[in-house]
């Protein structure tokens, strides 16, 4: 998942820090399937420094005519073989509102992970919802409010009995300059859990995610690149990375 202390991806895990490609042709011909690949130098995620080493990721995608809703696999893989994730997502948007839903696989820590295990107790998957609004131009801020509903986000009742969570990611970004295809934009994401201190982000209902992100469009010769920089701090976790994310296409 206080709201307005708190402030993306959508993704072990995936979704918010994904910046796709975007063509700079004004005309744009429609490619029902699609795919995009991402280098970047670390891995961070809603706080989480998931990889310390450089990444490569991977988005198959299948995208309506009018780019709306999409269905895709998404897949990550550290250099150094120590990372390793395996997602599947729906999304859709329109008019400003985003809806997602991630079935997030981050299977580094689970050497015999069963891709079609889904018993809380032994998982590597977790499933998570996201609703949004992006405003205009004029007042360019967007939030979107992440719920898990699904998976390893779990705690143990005063019973014995193992439950769902439901942690939630509460993130506001704020774009505060933008030229030509140059901008930067500050956020702030915090983590909590109804009823209970303990979260799937953190000990506590806190920040867990805020900082800067800077995108640019590189040419070289004729080609683009796009390139986006994020530096970010947790107080939870009380560390601090700077990722760099290189779109290759």
């Amino acid at each position: 998942m206080a709201i307005l202390g708190l402030c993306l991806c959508l993704d072990g895990w995936a979704q918010d820090t994904t910046a796709r490609k975007k063509d700079t042709l004004n005309v744009k011909k429609y490619r029902p399937f699609d795919i995009n690949l991402q280098v970047r130098n670390l891995y961070i995620w809603r706080g989480f420094r998931v990889s310390n080493s450089p990444i490569s990721d991977a988005d198959f995608h299948y995208t309506t005519r009018d780019g709306n809703f999409a269905v895709g696999v998404w897949g990550g893989e550290s250099f150094d073989g120590e990372y390793k994730e395996f997602d599947y997502y729906v999304s859709y948007k329109t008019s400003g509102f985003n809806f997602s839903v991630w079935d997030i696989n981050n299977f580094s820590n689970y050497p015999n992970a069963n891709l079609f295990n889904y018993n809380p107790a032994s998982t590597s998957h977790f499933i998570d919802v996201t609703a949004g609004y992006q405003f205009g131009d004029s007042f360019p801020l967007s939030i979107n409010w992440s719920t898990i509903v699904q998976g390893r986000d779990t705690y143990t009742k005063s019973n014995g009995q193992l439950a769902n969570a439901y942690s939630n990611y509460v993130v506001l970004d704020y774009r505060i300059w933008k030229e030509g295809t140059a901008d930067l934009h500050i956020f702030a994401g915090g983590g909590f859990a109804f009823g209970r201190d303990e979260n799937f982000y953190g000990s506590k209902p806190n920040i867990v995610n805020t900082g800067l992100t800077f995108n640019k469009d590189l040419r070289i010769f004729n080609y683009h690149l796009p390139l986006a920089a994020t530096a970010m701090v947790s107080p939870e976790h009380k560390y601090g990375a700077l990722q760099l994310v290189f779109n290759v296409f």
